[in-house]
């Protein structure tokens, strides 16, 4: 089979859905397929173009075995609206206008979204390439961006979302990373039977148990203090504040707290830290994805946030690599979304309110004191993700999606609701 994947993040850039993206391309293709990525020039996270591809419009390469074709886009370093509106656009309109020269029909395309907008681009390259075109839904778009206060032009929002029912209504299926987000995307019209439920996953070869004290523990220079770290984005999904409203309270215990990332609530996050007077919070940069493993791996307990805004709108994929190093983890989030369930299925840790730090550290002081139960947890996470969230089962699933889908000579008519 051949199939094309259409996404604004790959292979060199180091964020989450690059990495897993390329992970995707790559089982494929070991095991048969004919792979095309047809992706952006990478930028990501400085928001300029990486030395090696600039002053191209486009370029092709291939990469183990995978043909990736890279189209212009409008890099920019700006968190603001409009510049990051350019930078989504600019990417949807190129990869339509340079797959429209693909000479090789694929099978299959699968478009990962968000941008929203690129679902279109993928529609539109279904239609003249004459192929099944399959959409990977990883936030509930415009909706996360509503009501993280990103977007909030009224009229903006209404075409985004006449525009997301038109790509649920018009593409030959969709994979939804939850079953929450599967309800929600049928309940805009979709067919419930184009509709498959994959979660995101981790590599539990790649990300590994291994041992607490280790150079980045080492650099870190918090001894045997128990140690919290975050790794991942300071963006509007992730709600950090607790994390820093936490460590004040624990300033006169033996708590480390370590943010490692990047991202548009960065300074703020710096600020208050100052503001408070707080010694016990580090924050480094994002590490290099060979050090990862090892930054998971330095923690007592692992911390993933979503924001109440966000809770039923993202699934933030980094919970599965936590589960895959073996370390308990707490969640800053809402009750009954699926955050909290996976926790609470998989018995990896904790959830605690996202507006009460008090619970938050208490919930660390109770984990300080009973390292049996922290281990037992972080057993019980990575053998859950064995089970359910490999990189082999679920990429599987999404094979069987596109053999299925790829194999169909017509697909039920959409609900017409626009």
């Amino acid at each position: 089979m051949h199939i094309m994947i259409l996404t604004q993040y790959y292979y060199p850039e180091e964020i989450g859905p690059a990495i897993f993206i390329e992970q995707l391309a790559r089982t494929l293709s070991e095991r048969g397929h004919r792979v095309t990525v047809l992706t952006s020039f990478p930028n990501y996270p400085e928001g300029t173009v990486f030395a090696d591809y600039r002053g191209k419009l486009f370029q092709k390469e291939n990469l183990d075995g995978i043909d990736v074709i890279r189209a212009w886009i409008y890099a920019t370093p700006s968190k603001r609206l409009f510049p990051r509106m350019l930078n989504f656009g600019s990417f949807c309109v190129s990869a339509l206008l340079r797959g429209l020269l693909t000479r090789d029909r694929p099978d299959v395309i699968y478009t990962l979204m968000p941008p929203l907008p690129l679902g279109v681009t993928g529609k539109l390259l279904g239609l003249f390439l004459r192929a099944k075109v399959i959409i990977n839904v990883q936030d509930i778009m415009p909706y996360a961006a509503v009501v993280t206060g990103v977007l909030s032009n009224r009229q903006a929002i209404r075409i985004f979302e006449w525009l997301e029912r038109w790509i649920y209504c018009h593409v030959d299926a969709i994979v939804a990373i939850s079953s929450s987000f599967r309800d929600n995307i049928i309940g805009k019209g979709a067919v419930p039977e184009n509709v498959f439920v994959v979660s995101n996953w981790a590599d539990p070869d790649m990300i590994q148990p291994g041992p607490r004290n280790n150079e980045f523990r080492d650099e870190l220079d918090v001894g045997e203090l128990f140690t919290v770290i975050y790794s991942g984005g300071f963006t509007h999904n992730a709600n950090l504040q607790p994390l820093i409203d936490a460590a004040d309270l624990l300033r006169d215990e033996p708590f480390a707290f370590v943010l490692v990332g990047d991202g548009v609530r960065k300074t703020e996050l710096s600020q208050s830290v100052s503001v408070k007077g707080i010694s016990s919070v580090q924050m480094k940069p994002f590490q290099p994805l060979e050090r990862y493993p090892r930054v998971l791996q330095a923690a007592d307990v692992n911390v993933v946030t979503l924001s109440a805004q966000a809770a039923f709108a993202s699934v933030p994929s980094k919970i599965f690599k936590q589960m895959a190093v073996g370390i308990p983890i707490i969640a800053i989030t809402e009750k009954g979304n699926e955050v909290d369930r996976l926790i609470m299925h998989a018995q990896c840790g904790v959830s605690v309110a996202p507006d009460s730090p008090q619970a938050l550290a208490d919930a660390l002081r109770w984990f300080s004191g009973h390292r049996t139960e922290m281990r037992q947890m972080g057993e019980s996470g990575r053998a859950y993700l064995l089970k359910n969230h490999s990189a082999a089962c679920c990429i599987s699933q999404i094979e069987d999606v596109f053999e299925d889908i790829a194999g169909r000579r017509a697909l039920p008519s959409p609900r017409r609701t626009l």
